[in-house]
């Protein structure tokens, strides 16, 4: 249940919606695929993917012509969030745009975390309903190990005691 759990929580963490002034871009880092103003499919292929300090550059290139090609280069501020993002193409120029990560509408862009999750081959799972937000894979296996050692400390006391009272004097 708790790996289920994890993979559902895995895969909407790797999709990440970008809201920039020309659209809705989508990029999943780990298939390496990339949805351009909102399409849903053909994607583009990630290649040439580079992350020093506080850019990520990158080449996308269509699924259909490989030839098609964009330079990508996302800015992104000190927790690693996209916060700006540069599409150069050869014929079509350069867009460069501030970018959100939200619509501001939860409930869309889960929707979204969901369609676009599909597209990239995740297994179609609601995503867990959690209050104050998802938790993070690490959270979840910290949380499973305190649970699990105080269920053994608890045992361990239990046995203990156990003992104990086998060696007490009987009055």
């Amino acid at each position: 249940m708790l790996a289920l759990f994890t993979m559902a929580v895995g895969a909407s963490a790797q999709i990440q919606l970008l809201y920039t002034d020309f659209g809705r871009n989508v990029i999943d880092r780990n298939k390496k695929l990339f949805w351009m103003d909102g399409d849903s499919d053909p994607c583009f292929d990630i290649q040439s993917y580079k992350k020093g300090g506080n850019k990520e550059v990158f080449v996308i290139s269509e699924k259909e012509d490989k030839n098609n090609k964009y330079k990508v280069t996302i800015i992104l501020d000190s927790k690693s969030t996209p916060i700006e993002i540069e599409l150069s193409h050869p014929r079509y120029g350069v867009q460069k745009s501030k970018v959100k990560t939200t619509s501001g509408d939860k409930n869309e862009d889960d929707r979204l975390y969901k369609y676009f999750g599909e597209l990239a081959g995740y297994p179609p799972s609601a995503t867990p309903s959690v209050k104050g937000g998802v938790p993070t894979a690490k959270s979840v296996k910290e949380d499973a190990g305190k649970s699990a050692g105080a269920k053994v400390g608890d045992a361990a006391k239990s046995v203990v005691n156990k003992v104990k009272g086998l060696f007490k004097k009987k009055k």
